[in-house]
């Protein structure tokens, strides 16, 4: 199950899943699944916390 993750400056929501990567909702409609290093570069300004998130996994 995906546990969603705060990320301020985002249009959409995301969420990390049981596999380490990151669910990107853009709308209802529009979904991608990225790996962390992907997330990190669409948006670095939240580096921190996509680390911190995936840390919760382990």
């Amino acid at each position: 199950m995906a546990k969603p993750i705060a990320i301020a400056g985002i249009d959409g929501t995301l969420e990390v899943n049981e596999d380490g990567e990151l669910v990107y909702i853009k709308s209802g409609l529009q979904t991608e699944v990225l790996k962390p290093e992907q997330a990190i570069e669409r948006w670095p300004r939240a580096e921190s916390q996509i680390r911190a998130a995936l840390g919760t996994l382990e």
